[in-house]
């Protein structure tokens, strides 16, 4: 008598991407997950292939060819298809929406929650007929009063009206930890972030002021405003992936790097800047960026630049870095020792110090007096901080908590300190 054995659980999705100057996404290759094993597939269509506009997902990792891709890191998923999926704040709300417990979906559970706001343009689908991605609407401005409430109750034990539910979606459909929607503004696709009721730091006036400086710092910022809803501020970004109502490629440099979870802290500068030099168009343009951005988050004390907060779009005829985003001041204490980076600077690692930041110059194109004049100009607009963010009354109490993120590296580099 032969053993029986069950069939493999197999997960398995068509993925469509937007392409530039077609209708409706197009079938682009398939996904599959073999959810006993972990391991993931992924293979581009015939079809597609033939397409003399074709892009590919990720032009370093899943490259365009008839070969077949795999992985086993993180649960299989291949970071293309990692970035639609929610972070901290989008899986609370849909575990609050689907009256679940936190963190009980299988990451591959989350990709049928996916709606057309997700980060690129990528959906998913059954079968090559259609994504089957939900399509969905940002929230015109009046409305957002209305969303901070139902946000802010959220947060709390408080059971919501069954009415409300489809706020709750409008804020799984993008990453990060705070929370944020997509909203109709100015007749464009903006993200709205708003102020967590949870922590004692309102973080829209200072995000905003930090995108104002790293602007003159001579960084491609996107528009940002700031605005008041139900009497508190809310940081308007407008998206960078959408353009006249379409959806354009993204990829995070998280997908770029292809690091498994229990890997993050390879992630690096140098690394990023190394795997730019295989697909992005204008290279010089765009590694000196990525260096004055470095500088940008030392000089701030930007602790939170880990790799999903870099990423890369597609612009009409090639890849290239993408304006800056999630950039701000995280509070820090007092200390006679430098802080760290989330990612690593040089040849140091992490650690925010001069030295450290003219270690690796090279890989980002530069000789050293064009690092010196980076650093000089990013100095330059920094310095005068606390006034920058007054002018975006940041009050006292939130300047006082970022006042060592400002001074911290001047002052332990004897930089103007």
């Amino acid at each position: 008598m032969s053993d029986s054995t069950s069939e493999p659980a197999l997960f398995e999705r068509v993925v469509f991407i937007e392409l530039p100057h077609l209708a409706s996404p197009v079938p682009a290759g398939l996904f599959s997950l073999d959810i006993d094993t972990g391991v993931g597939r992924f293979s581009y269509g015939r079809r597609y292939l033939e397409r003399p506009e074709a892009i590919a997902l990720d032009p370093v990792n899943l490259p365009l060819s008839g070969q077949e891709y795999l992985t086993r890191k993180n649960h299989g998923i291949f970071g293309i298809l990692g970035d639609l999926l929610p972070d901290s704040w989008g899986k609370y709300l849909l575990a609050k929406r689907l009256d679940i417990p936190f963190g009980s979906l299988a990451p591959h559970e989350m990709f049928d929650y996916v709606t057309s706001n997700a980060v690129g343009a990528i959906s998913l689908g059954p079968s090559p007929d259609k994504p089957n991605t939900k399509v969905e609407t940002p929230v015109p401005f009046g409305d957002l009063s209305q969303v901070a409430d139902v946000f802010a109750r959220a947060m709390t034990d408080e059971e919501l009206p069954a009415e409300v539910h489809y706020l709750l979606e409008q804020g799984t459909s993008l990453g990060g930890a705070q929370p944020k929607c997509p909203v109709i503004y100015e007749k464009g696709e903006w993200i709205a972030k708003f102020a967590n009721r949870q922590t004692p730091i309102k973080f829209p006036r200072l995000e905003c002021a930090a995108m104002a400086m790293a602007r003159k710092a001579g960084i491609t910022v996107p528009e940002t405003r700031l605005a008041e809803v139900s009497g508190q501020a809310v940081y308007l970004i407008k998206r960078f992936d959408r353009r006249d109502n379409r959806r354009i490629p993204f990829m995070s440099a998280h997908a770029l790097l292809n690091l498994d979870l229990e890997e993050l802290e390879k992630g690096s500068y140098v690394g990023i800047a190394t795997q730019m030099r295989k697909f992005v168009k204008n290279i010089d343009r765009d590694l000196h960026e990525l260096y004055r951005r470095m500088v940008f988050n030392v000089f701030i004390g930007n602790q939170d630049d880990h790799l999903r907060n870099h990423g890369f779009i597609w612009d009409d005829d090639g890849w290239r870095l993408s304006p800056l985003y999630d950039v701000l001041p995280i509070p820090a204490r007092r200390s006679t020792t430098p802080f760290s980076l989330a990612l690593n600077i040089g040849d140091a690692g992490t650690t925010a110090t001069l030295d450290n930041l003219y270690s690796r110059h090279q890989a980002f194109n530069l000789n050293r007096d064009q690092a010196t004049q980076i650093i000089a100009e990013v100095a330059d607009t920094t310095a005068n901080w606390e006034q920058a963010l007054t002018d975006f009354q940041v009050d006292k109490a939130d300047r006082e908590a970022v006042r060592w993120s400002f001074e911290g590296f001047r002052t332990l580099s004897a930089y103007g300190g």
